[in-house]
């Protein structure tokens, strides 16, 4: 099953393959938004990242990160409750030894949930969950924005209009690629590992992602390297 669940939260997850599976994607967390805006708001601001990024403003402010946590949160609540609800009815199938599915093949969501990359710390001795956690990156899939269309034009504003009416699950529908990563953790394979596991374990099979576009800012060599892998 691509989308894993911590056995003591619940907490829907993917997980990195070796050798960084101790790196987790994970949505959101209403609970933990203080941590994790502390965390992304130390990234955002440092200069080995903010030059290479388009959307978030500089500087980053610990109420810029609060906001965008909270509305991501609710967009992702529905995904969240029906992922949760997958679990439920999947080991109740299990235990009654019932491998039909009763509500037929999975539905196919606009929106890329897991967006938060986190480096586990603690684990349970007993189940292996994981205890606890720190927010380090961060990575999504959205409607492509055209970027190779001049700014404000309105041939640009046409094609992500175009773009946006398609209907979810859509193959014809073009989306587009957006990470960051603490540069504590940068050199070490994580986010072209996070890129395929999104790509392979949520977007394909929830998303029916067929066109994937990315692009990055000249002289960004990391970004380079996780596109040509």
């Amino acid at each position: 099953m691509p989308v894993y669940f911590n056995p003591l939260t619940k907490e829907p997850y993917l997980r990195l393959p070796a050798p960084c599976s101790h790196i987790i994607i994970t949505m959101d967390r209403p609970h933990d938004i203080e941590e994790t805006s502390k965390e992304m708001t130390e990234i955002l601001n440092d200069p080995l990242v903010y030059p290479w990024l388009e959307g978030p403003p500089y500087p980053f402010l610990p109420e810029h990160a609060v906001d965008w946590i909270n509305m991501q949160c609710k967009e992702n609540e529905a995904i969240r409750t029906k992922l949760q609800q997958e679990y439920e009815q999947s080991k109740n199938q299990t235990q009654s030894n019932d491998s039909s599915d009763q509500d037929g093949p999975p539905k196919f969501f606009d929106v890329c949930a897991f967006r938060c990359i986190r480096e586990v710390t603690e684990y349970d001795l007993k189940t292996g969950a994981a205890l606890k956690d720190v927010f380090i990156g961060s990575i999504s899939i959205t409607r492509y924005a055209f970027y190779e269309l001049e700014y404000g034009s309105s041939a640009r504003e046409e094609a992500q209009a175009r773009n946006n009416e398609i209907p979810a699950g859509n193959k014809d529908i073009v989306w587009g690629l957006g990470n960051y990563l603490s540069p504590k953790y940068h050199g070490q394979g994580i986010m072209t590992l996070a890129v395929r596991t999104l790509i392979r374990d949520w977007a394909i099979p929830r998303m029916n992602l067929h066109i994937l576009k990315a692009s990055y800012l000249v002289g960004n060599t990391g970004s380079s390297k996780v596109m040509r892998h």
